[in-house]
């Protein structure tokens, strides 16, 4: 099934999970927010008092980790740990400031790969994140990497905060979008153009509004599974 799936890749707040919620509707198929599979590692480092530098803590303590993911609604994965839903306390500002320490530990990513990998094979799905079409899914047929400035990521993620119920700034926004940027920056991770997979369609967004990304994804997904 890794064949039939789509991977999407993209910096932080390039529209990935938006559009992913939005395909998953369309197409029928179970959307994966890896970010939040990432966050809920966060959420238990956090939980656990373990500092977020401290690699071989970290590691070690998602390593144990019973974590699942699953669907009410194909379009809204939910996270559980141990048995416990813990969604709503993933998109909190503590979260956002320490995940991508979590997430570039080398260790923790190709643990959560080998996890992400099984929920695909188990059935098709649609997969977001920042090394899906280059490590993750690299047999998938379809490969899109979402692109939009820092200024236009920042105005998405400040409208997400305040959706939340979270009240902030864009300036503070703005820093905490170029941070998470820096931060994503390893080189091992597809989170610039440059850096997608070979076969990857790029889709800037800038200047396009969800309904017109997600008709595209849908076009380049039927036209790269017509056999």
């Amino acid at each position: 099934m890794l064949e039939l799936s789509l991977a999407i890749d993209g910096p932080a707040a390039s529209g990935k999970s938006v559009v992913g919620r939005g395909l998953a509707e369309h197409l029928g198929i179970g959307f994966v927010d890896t970010g939040l599979i990432y966050r809920a590692c966060t959420l238990a480092v956090i939980r656990e008092k373990i500092d977020p530098l401290d690699e071989k803590k970290v590691f070690e303590l998602v390593e144990q980790m019973n974590m699942d993911m699953r669907w009410e609604i194909l379009s809204f994965p939910e996270m559980y740990i141990d048995n416990e839903n813990v969604t709503s306390e993933l998109r909190t500002s503590i979260i956002e400031q320490n995940v991508s320490y979590v997430s570039r530990i080398e260790k923790v990513r190709h643990n959560l790969v080998a996890r992400q990998r099984n929920i695909a094979e188990r059935e098709s799905v649609i997969m977001a994140g920042r090394d899906i079409g280059t490590r993750v899914l690299k047999e998938a047929r379809t490969k899109i990497f979402l692109n939009a400035s820092t200024t236009t990521r920042a105005n998405r993620r400040l409208q997400e905060t305040i959706d939340a119920g979270i009240y902030t700034s864009y300036e503070k926004i703005f820093e905490s979008t170029q941070r998470r940027d820096n931060l994503d920056d390893s080189g091992h991770r597809a989170v610039r153009p440059e850096q997608a997979s070979s076969d990857a369609i790029i889709v800037e967004t800038d200047n396009l509004n969800v309904e017109k990304v997600i008709d595209l994804c849908i076009s380049i997904y039927r036209n790269t599974n017509k056999n």
